[in-house]
Order: structure tokens, then sequence, then C-alpha cells
């Protein structure tokens, strides 16, 4: 991310705010801008040249808004980044450790899995200008030169689009996970606080205490809970406008795909790539989705924790601050999109019921 220009150094930051601007602006934002030059200023363009452009132009011109927290809120992502070492993180038992290890291994496998997606539509979609025809660019952009003229500037032009899709691209298959981990994290913090109020006194070190070491016990997961709201809204406050984008892109996108898909003949290479074109974008929302829920869904299972602890053996002040620790789990723990969205599988189904009927009403004209 930092050599692409989105991940700010804590050293030279005015040398490299230069840096990051000039590539967000180079390729970016120019790219979905020719493009939609292209559409509005040919006077041949038909419904189908519409159709083969629009899709990526709404994926790509995404990319201009989820990336403005890197740019300009780089501060408040190392926050969030640094915040999962909090003192209040570290894991005690070896139970616990296998929790965190588990959340590490799921990370880096969904990371690893998206961004593979992505290079693999990125790739695909490349090279199917080559299987199409000569001097034809992966998507078409306005230019005040002809491309056509000789292959020198055909190559350079087609490799600066390429590398302004492939920035876009690469960078949003290391966004997304990481946004999507944070929330898994979140929900590996809640099964480690679970697991504690479960054993209360039953740690080595606390079998010899006194009723005051147990509700010290209490004190603790209640600082632990507090984090860990603490953590999910910065994560919320920093991720929520990314999230948005590309929700709110995901609708059109995925609908156009499906009408193109519709349209072209099964097994061509357009129809490679815009199926691998799909499948990322159906991975990418239900990576937030997915994880949205399990964060939901862990934190409403909070008050059984307690509850299926020894509560009937503590004292009077430690059972009351168990109460109000019960008491504030129940108001939902849930990242949003926006402020309007959930980050769950109800929004993703909802999502891909939106694109359906869109497809059905672009099918009928």
């Amino acid at each position: 991310m930092r050599v692409l220009g989105f991940y700010s150094p804590r050293k030279y930051k005015h040398l490299y705010k230069l840096y990051s601007f000039t590539v967000y602006c180079m390729f970016i934002v120019l790219i979905p801008v020719l493009s939609s030059l292209y559409l509005i200023m040919d006077p041949h363009v038909d419904f189908d040249k519409v159709a083969d452009n629009v899709f990526v132009i709404c994926q790509l011109g995404c990319f201009i808004i989820k990336m403005l927290p890197l740019m300009f809120n780089a501060e408040e992502v190392r926050k969030s980044i640094y915040m999962m070492e909090h003192t209040l993180f570290m894991i005690v038992t070896k139970e616990q450790e296998i929790i965190i290890e588990d959340c590490r291994t799921t990370c880096r496998r969904t990371s690893l899995l998206f961004l593979v997606f992505c290079m693999l539509g990125f790739v695909t979609w490349g090279i199917t200008p080559f299987f199409e025809g000569d001097y034809k660019l992966p998507i078409d952009v306005w230019l005040p030169y002809d491309v056509t003229q000789n292959s020198v500037v055909y190559f350079m032009t087609f490799f600066y689009v390429l590398a302004g899709a492939g920035n876009g691209a690469i960078s949003n298959g290391a966004l997304d996970p990481l946004v999507a981990g944070m929330t898994y994290f979140a929900t590996c913090q809640i099964k480690i606080l679970k697991n504690n109020l479960q054993h209360l006194g039953e740690q080595p070190e606390a079998k010899t205490s006194n009723k005051k070491s147990i509700y010290e016990q209490i004190m603790h997961c209640v600082s632990h809970h507090n984090i860990i709201i603490e953590f999910v809204e910065k994560v919320e406050k920093v991720y929520s406008c990314v999230a948005f984008t590309q929700f709110s892109a995901s609708v059109l996108v995925i609908c156009i795909c499906c009408f193109k898909l519709s349209r072209i003949s099964p097994f061509s290479m357009s129809f490679v790539w815009m199926v691998t074109f799909l499948c990322t974008m159906l991975s990418e929302i239900f990576l937030y989705s997915f994880f949205g829920t399990t964060l939901y869904e862990e934190n409403q299972t909070l008050i059984q924790a307690v509850y299926m602890g020894k509560w009937y053996e503590y004292d009077l002040k430690s059972r009351r601050a168990l109460i109000i620790l019960m008491e504030r789990s129940r108001r939902p723990m849930n990242v949003t999109a926006g402020k309007i969205l959930d980050l769950s599988l109800e929004t993703f189904t909802t999502i891909l019921r939106r694109a359906y009927s869109l497809l059905a009403v672009l099918k009928n004209y």
C-alpha cells in the first residue's frame, strides 16, 4: 500500500503526500474520468458500448472515494491498526492463544484468496483486448490523439490504462480484507472476553484469592469490553465511507455485469473475465457482510457466557457488576456503512435482490 501511495510513513510525510496525490490523480481519478468523457463525447456510442464500459467505470470510480481515507486520514488509519496492540487485547491462556491463532489464519487466508481474485480479474480484463481485435484498449477512453497511429503509441497508452486500473485493483485487494479482518479481530476479542467471564476465578493465580480478586477480574472484563466497543467505533468511523461506497456501487456493477453475461457468447474471453469480475465483486461485499454478521452474533451471546459462569458463588458487589456488563452487552455491536447500512448477510442479500430487480428492468428494455 505504501508503494501504491496509500499508506504514508511517519517520515517524509510532505514528500509522500505529493507522491500520493500524484498517483491518485494520474491513475485512480483520470482513467474513469477519461472513460466517462468517451461515452459523453463519442457520437457513435450505442447501448452495447455503454454496457461494456459503465460497470468498469463504476468500479474504478468508487476507488476515487474509497481511497480518500487512506490519503487524507492516514493518522486515523494508523491508530486503528495500532489499536489492536492494546494491552487489554493481550492473550492470557492457551485456549485464548488458539482463538487468536485462528483469527490470524482466517485473516491471512481470506486476504490471500481475495487478492488472488482481484489479480485474476485484473489479468483477464487486461488481456481480453488481444483476443478481440487490433489496437483495442481494455476500456474505451477519450484521448486527444489517435491511439491506432502506431504500435508504440498504442502500447504506451495500453500500459497506462492497465497501470491505472491495476493500482486500484491491488489497493482494493489490500483494503477490503483489512476492514474485514479488523472486524473479525473484534469478534475474536469478544470470544476471549466470553472465555474470561466463564472462567472467573479459575486461573491458577486466582484460586487462592479472596472475593475482591473476583471483582477485580470482572472490572478487567468490563475494561476489555469497553476497549472492544471503542475499537469497533474506531473502525466504523475510519472505514464507514469505504464500505458505503462499495455497497452503493455494487448494485449497479453486479446488475450490468450479469446483463452483459446474458448477451455474450459463453466461454469467450470476455465471458471469462466477466465471470471472474463478478465473483470478485460478490466476494468483496460478502467479506464485509459475513464478518459484520459474526461480530453481531458473537456479541449477542455475551450474556449467555456470563450466565454460564459461577456467578451464584460471587458476592453481591460482583454480581451487580456482572448485571451492568450484561445490560451493556444487550446493545448491538455492529459496523455500519455510512451510518445507513449494517454490514450483515441481510444487507448482502438485499444488494443481490436490488441488482436482480434492476437487471429485470434492463432486460425488458
